[in-house]
Order: C-alpha cells, then structure tokens, then sequence
C-alpha cells in the first residue's frame, strides 16, 4: 500500500475563477485539529481543506509571504513577509482581519513555531551578524534571543509540551538543505535546550542529515531524515530511536504535525502531501 495521500487541490484565481492543479505550493502547516492546511503559494498565504479541494487567498501583501504557522489554540497565524524589502513576522486572526507587524530588524527574520499557550512566537534572525533564536509575544514586544551564545545558529525551531527547545545548528540544515547525503563534521542532529532547567539532549546520532523537527501537544516528535534510502523521509522519535515511516523515492521538505498529532503536512514534488499518524498512510 502507497504510504502517501496527495493534497490535491485547486486555487480559485479571482476575478475568472478558474481551477488548477496547483504546484509550487510550500512551507504548509495544520490548524489544531487537522481540518484545514495553510500554505504560500504565489506570494501569498491560502488556505484549503485537508481533504483537499478549493483554496482560498487569506492575505494580498506586496511583499512575499512564506511559513505560515497556527497557533496551538486555533485563534492566530503567524507567518513572515516581505512586505517591507526586508522579512519580518506578521500576524492576523485565523478567521481574517487585521494583520500585524511584530518585528522591524533589518535582517530576514523567518517564522518557526509558537509556544504551546500560544502567548509567544518562535523565529530565526540573522540580527546582530549571527543566525540565531528569538522570542517574541503575540502582542509585539522587543525580540529576545533564546540561547544567547550557547550554540551555534539555532533553527529548525520545535516546542516540546515539557518547554524543550528542539532545534538544529548546522549550515547543512539551513542554507544547505538541498543538499543530500552530506555526511561530516556538520551533519544535523535533533537537539533540545531547557532554557528553565538548563536541560541539553541529542536525540539523534546517524551521521547524515535529521532535520526539521515538528511536534504535537502529546510530544511526539517528528523530523526528516536521509538516512533510510538518501533522500529525505519521515521519521518519528520513539525515545532515543529513530523510527522510519515512509521511504519515497523523491525528498519531503518542511513537515508540519497538527497540535492533536493526527497529521503531517509537507512538500513533496513542489506539491502537498498529508500523512495519517493513525493509519501510517
């Protein structure tokens, strides 16, 4: 059995409204329960059902809008902009309405994920000449960097239920990431960080590329690997295990888990793709 369902959907262009298969799509989240996926596509932030079917055009910036992300709670999407020439992090109600613009750095600042009280926004900047971690609440605020100088380029930004910061920090996640089988001295593991206990853990250790952590409210963890075949997979934590769910022939990008972990969204063949957690689908 095909462990893949293909997202198909189709784009309402305005004013002729005609329908087509859609490419290009990328950086796709869940909301909270798994009904709906948002996405960029076309400069723009859409949203269609997980089952697939029509999207609709939820902003119409200037600038290019990219990694849309829901907050645990349902109520917000952040997501960056380049509304400005520079990116920055912006945010609007889920059901539509006023965006926001919460940051001003003249560096890209680039969305990763919230916090599990959806009070804060997670992101990387390259602020201060270091690609590092910032925090900052939903309401605007002066960013606060996370790890100030314990690691090295932290990104790929996950939030554990327990307050781990899950995260990579090698250029090999970041701005190499298309490039696979890359095994050496800067190959990516999933780490994590307590900032209130000062907790450190690697959770992987295969000596290639494990990237692109997402997890749900339970805490199970997911991330993407080259391990399995060279390209890039699924894989689930299952304590210090590295459990392998699909074996394509062609690399996933970007996996998205909902809040209730019954899906993941991603890219795969400039398209989106769901898997079911529960029917390994």
């Amino acid at each position: 059995m095909k462990k893949l369902l293909l997202l198909v959907l189709a784009v309402c262009a305005l004013p002729t409204f005609a329908q087509n298969e859609v490419y290009f799509a990328s950086t796709p989240a869940l909301n909270p329960d798994g009904s709906e996926v948002i996405f960029a596509y076309d400069g723009d932030l859409w949203k269609v059902a997980a089952d697939g079917g029509t999207a609709t055009r939820i902003t119409a910036m200037d600038g290019e809008e990219s990694y849309p992300r829901v907050s645990p709670d349902g109520n917000w999407i952040a997501f960056s902009s380049a509304q400005y020439g520079n990116t920055d992090i912006y945010v609007m109600p889920y059901i539509g309405g006023k965006i926001e613009r919460l940051t001003y750095n003249s560096s890209a600042d680039q969305m990763e994920t919230w916090s599990w009280d959806s009070k804060t926004i997670y992101f990387r900047s390259g602020r201060y000449n270091s690609r590092s971690a910032y925090s900052i609440a939903r309401t605007g605020d002066t960013p606060k960097r996370l790890f100030k100088h314990y690691f090295n380029w932290p990104h790929n930004l996950a939030i554990h239920p327990d307050g781990s910061i899950y995260f990579n920090e090698s250029w090999e996640s970041s701005n190499q990431v298309a490039r696979k089988r890359y095994k050496g001295a800067f190959n990516p593991d999933i780490k994590s960080y307590n900032t209130a206990t000062g907790e450190y853990k690697q959770h992987t250790t295969y000596q290639g590329k494990d990237m692109w952590a997402s997890i749900d409210k339970a805490g199970n963890t997911y991330f993407v690997s080259d391990e399995v075949n060279g390209q890039y997979n699924l894989y689930q934590l299952n304590g210090n295990q590295s459990v392998n769910l699909t074996k394509f022939k062609t690399s996933i990008k970007t996996p998205q888990v909902n809040a209730n972990g019954d899906k993941v969204v991603f890219e795969k063949d400039y398209q989106l793709y769901l898997y079911d957690v529960s029917r390994k689908k």
